[in-house]
């Protein structure tokens, strides 16, 4: 496994959250532990300014889009463990590359979802 996602997922078991946010330095994605915000794959510390803080009040679109989160989760967990079979049958390292990129992109989409699901 690509050793950018075993530090990722250490982060993850550390209690990190995977942030929406990508390093401006090397475009991976930014973690979050404590109040610190950090890029795993290059160790840049940028500072960021939390989205959802500055987010206009919700609209009737975004109640709907709220309304339709459970059904996103599912869908997205499920893609997650059907792709989970893949990588343990696939020993090509560029198709492993594509799919923990996808793997990642999943993981952003989840950590969003739950975002939304918390906000008011």
């Amino acid at each position: 496994m690509n050793e950018v996602i075993k530090k990722m997922a250490e982060s993850l078991r550390a209690g990190a959250t995977m942030l929406p946010d990508n390093c401006s330095v090397c475009n991976s994605p930014l973690f979050r532990l404590e109040n610190r915000t950090y890029c795993v794959k290059c160790g840049s510390s940028p500072t960021l300014t939390p989205a959802l803080a500055s987010a206009p009040p919700a609209s009737p679109q975004v109640d709907s889009v709220k309304a339709m989160i459970p059904q996103m989760t599912s869908t997205v967990l499920a893609k997650l463990k059907k792709l989970r079979v893949e990588v343990d049958e696939t020993s090509d390292p560029v198709r492993l590359s594509q799919m923990s990129e996808l793997m990642l992109t999943l993981l952003k989409i989840l950590e969003v979802l739950e975002r939304l699901g918390k906000s008011k």
